[in-house]
């Protein structure tokens, strides 16, 4: 009387549905982990050029104060070191070259305070790697006096 009905006949079609389900979760889900990887990438990136232009600062103080406190003879005289800290040091850009700090600059300025026969010295030097998206920027200020 009734038509027999197959249980293979009323399934059919019904596993399209599922994997198509499940490539679309796996996409996003590959989609996902992509983005994740990028950001990792460039996190890690910004770290390594942040480093750098930390190291870079620092050296660029580091340049200065030895511009200031020492001549050809030895240990600078006051008057030394504030016509140094006039010229040569202040709004000196240094470039790197060396593979460690490539492409690195740290900018300098250089100010001076006199207090009776002493000399009281600002260095602020400013370190930046990279550009555009992955940039860095660090500053870092050292002080020193001289009295001779």
């Amino acid at each position: 009387m009734y038509p027999e009905f197959n249980t293979a006949t009323k399934q059919a079609g019904f596993s399209l549905p599922i994997a198509v389900f499940i490539l679309v979760i796996m996409s996003l889900l590959a989609a996902a982990i992509v983005q994740l990887s990028s950001r990792n990438n460039l996190s890690s990136a910004q770290e390594v050029f942040s480093t750098r232009a930390f190291y870079a600062a620092e050296s660029g103080a580091s340049w200065a104060m030895s511009q200031l406190f020492f001549n050809a003879t030895g240990s600078a005289t006051k008057a030394f070191s504030d016509i140094q800290c006039g010229s040569p040091v202040n709004g000196k850009t240094l470039n790197f070259t060396a593979a460690g700090l490539g492409g690195c600059s740290a900018t300098l300025s250089c100010s001076v305070d006199t207090v009776g026969s002493t000399g009281y010295y600002r260095i602020v030097s400013t370190g930046v790697c990279g550009t555009g998206q992955v940039q860095a920027r660090r500053v870092v200020e050292v002080g020193g006096r001289n009295g001779l």
